[in-house]
């Protein structure tokens, strides 16, 4: 069982926080097809690592620590956003505190992709935005940690994103990073407009991105472009920067992305990972690569993809410990239609390797889906869409809710 320092417990104590637990996340009534008693993080390994993610825990909460980053990359349960953000708000929402950074933003319109939901974006002007997943007749741009990257030389071109939903303004920011690189050789950069000031960007460590320090707190801005004529410049992504303490929450989700289309842009990937330097990390790849007849799956190949993500995220973060989600069950599209996937059970038995190889945990989606054969019962139920292959809103909702259950039930067992 993990035991808290006696510096963190004395810290607690004077916080009056010495006998409290976290509190779980309440439930609906359930289906009977959602095997709940599975829904816990499983240990194949040593946890030696995820414990120390938990002291790191400790010390968020007794406030000798400010920041506790989370990054969570995968394929299209991320890029909808309902999945991610809503583990986001269940971490964030634990103590008034707890709220750190917002994480990347990019207007997935431009790509002419389902957007994420928990932001609003609008932009103006000739973009060119090719996925890494997709062919194109462009050439493709470089990614880096957001997994996207839009081209524009229109002097006109501008972007715009707001946090504030449904009048909900509860995540605000007051500096912005901007996330790109002008064409070669070229001054193409953005700017904001506050009011009548045009403002400029300051430098930064990071070779491709513009800071921003604005006048005041907000929760929405607008991003021009000064592209010269005979210039590009590539878009990858928006930081907005708020400097609390908290939970900081970085989503980085590709419709169709596979292990392997993230590591094509590795200098790029790795270049952006201090952006975040995770504490944990949460690997949603699988259902992609898994995407193909079963004597077309490779579970060694799929081991190495992910080996070689693994130590280019510890080059970074020699202490990130790592949540494995397997994936749940469900068909995959072939030309004329869809076929029962049957990959989903060597998918789980690599990643329960990998998590004893990396002292990691495993989240199994399958499991808690009952396993083989089930995902049209939880097509039934309203909590897999009509594809068999992606969550319907409740159940992504329901998948996060659990996931948050399992981290914070694995939390409080260690403080008995």
């Amino acid at each position: 069982m993990r035991r808290i320092c006696c510096l963190t417990a004395a810290l607690l104590m004077c916080a009056g926080l010495q006998a409290q637990k976290l509190p779980l996340k309440e439930l609906p009534p359930l289906h009977a097809c959602v095997h709940t008693d599975k829904a816990e993080l499983a240990f194949p390994g040593s946890r030696e690592a995820h414990d120390a993610f938990l002291t790191k825990l400790d010390s968020l909460r007794d406030g000798t620590r400010s920041n506790l980053n989370i990054w969570h990359i995968g394929g299209s349960h991320v890029q909808a956003g309902h999945f991610s953000y809503r583990i986001m708000e269940d971490l964030t929402s634990m103590a008034p505190d707890m709220k750190g950074e917002r994480g990347f933003i990019f207007p997935m319109r431009l790509a002419h992709t389902n957007s994420d939901k928990s932001f609003r974006t609008s932009s103006e002007g000739y973009w060119e935005c090719p996925m890494m997943t997709r062919n194109s007749e462009y050439e493709k741009p470089r990614y880096g940690i957001t997994g996207f990257g839009a081209t524009t030389s229109d002097s006109t071109a501008r972007v715009s994103f707001g946090l504030g939903i449904n009048a909900d303004s509860t995540w605000t920011f007051n500096r912005l990073r901007v996330m790109g690189y002008p064409s070669a050789g070229g001054s193409a950069h953005p700017y904001l407009i506050a009011g009548s000031d045009t403002l400029s960007y300051t430098g930064d460590w990071h070779p491709e991105s513009y800071i921003f320090d604005l006048p005041a707190e907000t929760d929405s801005v607008d991003i021009y472009f000064n592209i010269p004529s005979g210039e590009t410049f590539t878009l990858t992504g928006f930081e907005p920067i708020s400097g609390r303490r908290g939970i900081s929450y970085y989503a980085s989700g590709v419709n169709g992305a596979r292990v392997r289309n993230w590591l094509d842009d590795a200098e790029d990937l790795e270049r952006d990972l201090p952006l975040v330097d995770p504490d944990l990390c949460i690997f949603g790849l699988g259902i992609n690569d898994s995407a193909c007849k079963a004597e077309d799956f490779s579970p060694e190949r799929f081991k190495d993809n992910y080996r070689e993500l693994i130590a280019m995220i510890r080059r970074q973060s020699p202490d990130c410990t790592f949540i494995f989600i397997t994936n749940n069950d469900s068909y995959r599209y072939v030309r004329r239609g869809m076929a029962y996937n049957t990959n989903a059970r060597a998918v789980q038995k690599a990643m329960y390797e990998l998590a004893r190889e990396f002292d990691g945990a495993v989240f199994d989606q399958f499991a808690i889906m009952g396993g083989a054969n089930t995902v049209l019962t939880w097509r039934d139920c309203g909590l897999i869409k009509a594809d068999k292959l992606h969550f319907t809103r409740e159940g992504y909702i329901l998948m996060a809710d659990l996931l948050y259950n399992a981290i914070i039930q694995d939390y409080n067992d260690g403080l008995e």
